[in-house]
């Protein structure tokens, strides 16, 4: 039986026919499919314009522990005490490596004796003057009044006993919507608590526990939004290593540009989303320059602009977010759909920007990448280096490089050829959806190469491809059906159409 590869180097790997079906299709060998290389992500619509970044504000595990101690030590820090406290010099609630023991230590709610109204001790004279070699001063830059000692003794002691953040959460988690939101009212109106407040809009926004008010969502996220802001110990250090990672006054900021952005109980504001976007990237979400890049390029609350998307894209790739990398990667290899004008076809620099996006960790452009060096675009062809990142890839679930590294082993490029290894892969790739793994692993059953030889499964996976469009597959499968024997058509129908579960 003959077997023929033709393949066109202009063509994704993925289109690839591994072989003719049989003796009648061997007599004119099957050409590599004529269809486009897999379409690369779309630039996101409207709708989807926090699809890059995957932040929803919403919480889908059980509550942190850390993050009322957090929220706790926050409230107790210099910054919220008192005016003159604001203005005071170091505090320990301040110190991200007292946070860092306090969460290995346990909680603040055990009691570590109460502070008196002035403030507990008396303070020795000698505190009053110079800091003794070595010490830090805690000392205001202001006078402190004995009413403002007091108000921050009296407001640690409150945060220390207090429980209702914790409560909230138990009971939001537990699904008691009512009573989560009287704890964090009781939060917000004892200590005020931005955690409460967040809460308090996403309860009012999906209507948990209180009827649905969109104006309510909005004044409580307003005041996490809007409350004081440090420029410093306020603002998030992005770690590109966890770029979903937000606090509090990000996640509120990014929930009401996607309210604003969905139309979500009223009339839709993108611009009003744009600007959202624009404060959480003052407040120190780098990702924000991805979405605002993605507004630039559909025109979502502001007119369409290539190069400036481009210029907001690059920021956020400088600060390390591979999303942003990839869709430059993209913009410049003009793989996206309805790109705007203005940004020229750079193929070494789409192949900078893949390179980079992967090792990062996207497998999206991992993928890319690996297509570039093995179609040589923008670089001299170099399938040795591509096997390597479709293999990269292929073991994170990316159906196009299971299917372009399945060729490799079932031709022996690069690779030694090794049919079971390439049937598994098709089969994965299949599993997943793609149309040329189902054709490929249709053949590869009908043919017996790589494990047993299986008509039926052949038929239906030939079938399926059909189904997705593909035109090799249409070819082949009345082919297919006058080679079934009874038995072959029972079970293929089976697999098609399978028996509702039984409950």
């Amino acid at each position: 039986m003959s077997q023929a590869v033709r393949r066109n180097s202009t063509l994704s790997r993925t289109a690839f026919a591994v072989l003719a079906l049989s003796s009648t299709l061997a007599a004119a060998p099957l050409q590599a499919q004529q269809t486009p290389a897999p379409a690369p992500a779309q630039a996101p619509a409207e709708v989807q314009s926090l699809g890059a970044v995957k932040v929803t504000g919403q919480r889908n595990r059980p509550i942190d522990p850390s993050a009322v101690i957090a929220a706790k030590n926050k409230v107790l820090s210099s910054q919220f005490a008192s005016s003159c406290g604001f203005m005071g010099g170091y505090s320990a609630a301040d110190d991200d490596v007292t946070l860092a023991y306090l969460r290995g230590f346990g909680s603040l709610d055990e009691d570590f004796g109460d502070l008196a109204p002035d403030g507990g001790a008396a303070t020795p004279a000698a505190s009053a003057s110079s800091p003794a070699a070595g010490e830090i001063s805690s000392t205001p830059s202001v006078a402190c009044s004995g009413s403002d000692r007091r108000f921050a003794a009296g407001r640690n002691w409150i945060a220390r006993k207090d429980k209702s953040l914790t409560q909230a959460f138990d009971a939001y988690e537990a699904g008691n919507y009512v009573e989560a939101r009287a704890r964090f009212e009781e939060g917000w109106k004892k200590l005020g608590y931005e955690e409460a407040a967040m809460m308090l809009g996403r309860l009012h926004l999906l209507g948990l526990g209180t009827p649905a008010s969109r104006p309510k969502a909005i004044e409580w996220l307003n005041e996490v939004i809007n409350a004081r802001f440090h420029p410093v110990n306020d603002r998030l250090r992005y770690d590109p290593q966890k770029p979903d990672q937000i606090n509090t006054r990000i996640e509120a900021t990014l929930l009401l540009a996607r309210t604003y952005l969905s139309g979500k109980g009223a009339e839709r504001n993108p611009q009003e989303a744009l600007r959202l976007w624009r404060k959480a990237l003052d407040f120190g979400f780098e990702p924000a320059n991805t979405l605002i890049g993605q507004a630039q390029l559909s025109g979502v609350g502001t007119a369409v602009d290539g190069p400036k998307a481009v210029e907001s894209l690059k920021a956020a790739a400088a600060a390390g977010h591979a999303p942003a990398m990839l869709l430059l990667g993209q913009l410049y290899h003009h793989r996206v759909p309805n790109q705007p004008p203005g940004i020229p076809l750079d193929l070494e620099r789409a192949g900078a920007y893949y390179s980079a996006a992967a090792r990062a960790g996207n497998i999206e452009a991992t993928y890319a990448a690996a297509r570039m060096l093995d179609l040589g675009e923008g670089t001299t062809r170099a399938p040795e280096k591509a096997v390597v990142l479709y293999k990269e890839a292929a073991v994170k679930g990316h159906v196009e490089a299971q299917n372009a590294l399945a060729t490799f082993f079932y031709q022996g490029e690069v690779v030694p050829q090794n049919y079971a290894t390439a049937r598994q892969l098709f089969q994965a790739a299949a599993r997943g959806r793609q149309p040329d793994a189902m054709f490929n692993l249709a053949v590869m059953l009908a043919q017996g190469q790589g494990g047993d030889k299986d008509m039926a499964a052949a038929y239906a996976w030939c079938t399926l491809a059909k189904a997705q469009g593909h035109e090799q597959a249409a070819a082949a499968l009345p082919v297919l059906e006058a080679r079934l024997s009874a038995d072959d058509k029972a079970r293929a129908e089976a697999m098609l159409k399978p028996a509702p579960k039984k409950f």
